[in-house]
């Protein structure tokens, strides 16, 4: 996030926000991405036998209904040998297939089976209703303005999932 901090002085200084208002936004992003990934796990133990990180890594799959190891790894932001790892406990489980990949064969594809997609739904569904709980707490004179900064955000980090 180094656009939104300065350089200090000497290269060996940590950035500084550029504001207090850049630090507050700092802190309240810090606290968003620290209360969302708790959420995240209440969300996946709630909802199946699956790890929090197995769950997002069916979530992403039954988003974009196939996806490379390498890729699912890119997305999750691990190691491709830890996603390796996931996705074979998943598919010990009947969670997903692996293909070699039909364009690359260096590549492995992933798809979810009928169960996978049943624990991703049910993530899912798990997930829309505690952000929707949480969504009504906002009051209803700042929610197009809150809906505007997290497309704005969201974008950003979709264009660059390392963020």
């Amino acid at each position: 996030m180094a656009s939104m901090l300065d350089a200090g002085p000497d290269l060996g200084q940590p950035h500084t926000p550029r504001s207090m208002a850049d630090a507050k936004t700092t802190r309240a992003l810090q606290i968003v991405a620290r209360s969302l990934s708790r959420l995240g796990r209440e969300c996946a133990r709630a909802a199946g036998e699956v790890t929090p990180q197995q769950a997002e890594a069916l979530q992403l799959i039954g988003e974009r209904g196939v996806v490379s190891t390498s890729a699912l790894a890119l997305l999750l932001g691990i190691d491709p040998s830890t996603a390796s790892r996931n996705l074979a406990g998943l598919e010990r489980c009947s969670y997903v297939v692996r293909r070699r990949g039909a364009e690359d064969g260096r590549q492995t594809d992933v798809r979810l089976t009928q169960k996978g997609k049943r624990t991703a739904e049910a993530v899912s569904t798990e997930r829309a209703a505690a952000f929707g709980s949480l969504l009504d707490r906002i009051p209803r004179a700042e929610r197009q303005r809150v809906a505007d900064a997290l497309d704005v955000i969201a974008r950003i980090l979709d264009e660059d999932p390392a963020g």
